[in-house]
């Protein structure tokens, strides 16, 4: 049983023989088949040896013995503050590590190439010598316990030394590559000259080619009839496939206008729209489909638009970028684009997804993850995190900077007389107190249990105690009722401690802030003292 297909194909040619005259025209075809084989070969070596000459010069051999002679002498440069103590030693360790990095001479990816380690051994030596000391004055800075030593002195011993014979592997590196380049440029020179000679060859082969082609033209009239014959059954397949062809697009545009995701394709010099489905209509706030439309356009912030047109100039693609859409009420997408070729111009086909949900959710688990879940203030965790932040910051612009401690008197009492649910209340209502008379640029937060902490940026301890004079008497005048309508009287203690030494972090503050705390619960509770030092209990 014949197919559709078969009553489209053309009848086939009926075998005839060829006529003497081709056989020439064959042996021609093959001889200059094989000159063109040549051709391409020579062509591809020469175009390989052009290659290796036009890597880019930070991959060459040059490139790296410079890089690591620069990395030693800053290496050294840095050991010598360190050792007259005008640098940090973390500075010389991550000097040490960029260094090593630079030598690389691991065996997996080695930076020097083969000829130069057969033909300069003593550079290789060289380079090694460094990697050993390198790698032995990081082991001392990653040594745990650490045994750093006098690691500056050491690298300050030796950097002399090391930097003369780094110099001297530049040197002969620079003259190997020299020469390197001079050999393979005289090797190209007689690549070129013997594909100038193939094809010059080539040119003679085609020209009696052509030769022979035109004296064939006449036999070639007696095949027109058939391919004319075969040219209107050609004709009716065209269009058979042409319909077969918009059926199907117009079925991909059925399926693309009914997909849940948003998809547009746009044309990149005029913004002309070759296809926007209803979602991305409907998403851009638009009761019709636009005719022109600009991709950076559909991005609510620059940034965003910027980044997209950036990363699709560069790789012609983007993959799961994150990015409002929309103009009036942007939403949270999850997009992809594609730079591709619609009827021989470039267009830009996007698709994203709706991930408004998910974002809500994130920001939501970040604010659980920050926040005490009984008080809303923030935790532990997120306090000394923020609070280190802070600290740095007035350390670096030379404030002070002090820290409460603050604890509920007799909190156990509450809970024991009265029962957690009053207890709780009392933490939240001490919370709200404590808040309204902190400043929007001090922090707060619940340590565990009856415990809070606030941190005052840009305050002395003068100036603190007054605002915890103010926290006292606002949880002093509070008026909370226990479930069984009992007026309860709660009081708080208060420890404070200013910043006072450079290398003080939030931690050490904190201790002599409780310590201030523990004093002034053991001299009766209800009441401010400020932290004193060992030095002014001496005096």
């Amino acid at each position: 049983m014949s197919s559709p297909s078969d009553k489209l194909r053309p009848p086939a040619p009926q075998a005839c023989r060829l006529p003497p005259h081709r056989n020439g025209t064959y042996w021609l075809l093959a001889l200059v088949a094989a000159m063109v084989l040549a051709t391409s070969v020579a062509l591809w070596w020469t175009l390989h040896q052009v290659r290796s000459l036009a890597q880019p010069f930070q991959q060459s051999d040059l490139w790296h013995v410079s890089s690591v002679h620069s990395e030693l002498a800053r290496v050294a440069l840095l050991a010598r503050k360190v050792k007259a103590q005008e640098a940090p030693e973390a500075e010389l360790q991550e000097r040490l590590e960029v260094l090593f990095s630079t030598l690389d001479l691991s065996d997996t990816s080695p930076r020097l190439g083969t000829r130069l380690r057969q033909e300069l051994p003593q550079t290789v030596l060289d380079l090694e010598d460094l990697g050993r000391h390198v790698d032995r004055w990081s082991a001392r800075f990653a040594s745990a316990p650490p045994v750093r030593g006098d690691v500056a002195g050491d690298i300050t011993l030796h950097a002399d030394e090391l930097l003369q014979r780094i110099r001297k592997a530049v040197v002969a590196v620079h003259l190997f590559s020299t020469q390197e380049s001079d050999r393979i440029r005289q090797d190209l020179h007689s690549q070129f000259m013997l594909l100038s000679a193939v094809l010059g060859g080539l040119l003679v082969g085609t020209a009696l080619l052509i030769r022979k082609l035109l004296h064939e033209a006449r036999s070639a009239q007696a095949l027109s009839q058939q391919l004319a014959q075969a040219n209107r059954q050609l004709e009716v397949r065209v269009a058979s496939r042409t319909r077969e062809i918009e059926e199907n697009r117009a079925l991909l545009s059925f399926i693309l206008d009914s997909s849940p995701s948003d998809v547009v394709l746009v044309d990149v010099e005029s913004g002309f729209v070759h296809f926007i489905n209803s979602q991305m209509v409907e998403r851009l706030g638009l009761q019709f489909p636009p005719i022109k439309l600009f991709l950076p356009q559909l991005l609510h912030e620059p940034g965003a638009s910027q980044q997209l047109m950036a990363a699709l100039d560069r790789y012609g693609q983007v993959d799961g970028m994150e990015a409002l859409i929309g103009g009036k009420n942007p939403r949270w997408s999850s997009l992809s684009a594609r730079l591709i070729e619609v009827d021989g111009k470039l267009a830009h086909l996007l698709w994203c997804f709706d991930i408004s949900t998910h974002k809500q959710l994130e920001s939501q688990l970040r604010e659980l993850a920050t926040r005490d879940s009984l008080t809303g203030m923030l935790n532990r965790r997120a306090f000394l995190e923020r609070g280190t932040a802070l600290l740095d910051h007035c350390r670096r612009h030379a404030k002070p900077c002090t820290v409460l401690m603050i604890d509920i008197d007799h909190f156990k009492r509450i809970n024991d007389r009265y029962g957690h649910q009053t207890g709780d209340d009392s933490l939240r209502a001490c919370a709200t107190s404590i808040a309204n008379v902190l400043r929007e640029a001090d922090i707060l937060g619940r340590l565990g249990g009856e415990e809070f902490a606030a941190l005052l940026p840009h305050s002395s301890t003068e100036s603190a105690w007054s605002v915890a004079e103010r926290i006292r008497d606002a949880i002093a005048k509070l008026q909370i009722l226990s479930i069984a309508s009992e007026p309860l009287k709660i009081t708080v203690s208060i420890g404070m401690a200013e910043m006072a030494h450079r290398d003080a972090g939030i931690d050490t503050i904190l201790a002599w802030a409780d310590q201030a705390l523990y004093r002034a619960k053991a001299s009766g509770r209800n009441k401010v003292l400020a932290y004193e030092s060992a030095a002014a209990h001496s005096q």
